[in-house]
């Protein structure tokens, strides 16, 4: 019996054209894409911070199609309150240490961007 493997099954699958996209969780548990595909860690890590959920402690996780793995998510932590109210506050996971690192370095950015601006104001 002679085995033969066509060269579609044989090649690894091509790179897509742009390599990060986020999706975000629908009530019916499904997810969704959220905002254009982006080839550039940096604006995949920022526009995956700046995504909300569709409803209240729903998903939003950042895929990466080149390797195949979700490369972020948000999860959610319900704290209660002295008044017995229940709030839910984000926590973004990071498995890839290198998007891990542009996202301190985008909130790095942006606390400083927050104090050079709250200088401003105080100085007018």
């Amino acid at each position: 019996m002679t085995h033969t493997v066509t060269s579609l099954l044989a090649e690894p699958p091509s790179a897509t054209p742009h390599r990060y996209q986020v999706y975000r969780q629908a009530k019916n548990g499904l997810h969704h894409n959220h905002g254009p595909s982006v080839d550039s860690p940096e604006d995949a890590v920022a526009s995956f911070l700046q995504t909300t959920p569709a409803f209240e402690g729903g998903g939003v996780r950042l895929w990466d199609h080149t390797e195949m793995r979700i490369a972020a998510s948000a999860e959610w932590q319900v704290e209660t309150t002295r008044m017995g109210f229940a709030v839910r506050h984000r926590s973004n996971v990071f498995y890839d240490p290198a998007l891990a690192l542009a996202a301190s370095r985008i909130a790095e950015r942006e606390q400083l961007e927050q104090s050079i601006s709250n200088r401003l104001r105080m100085a007018v």
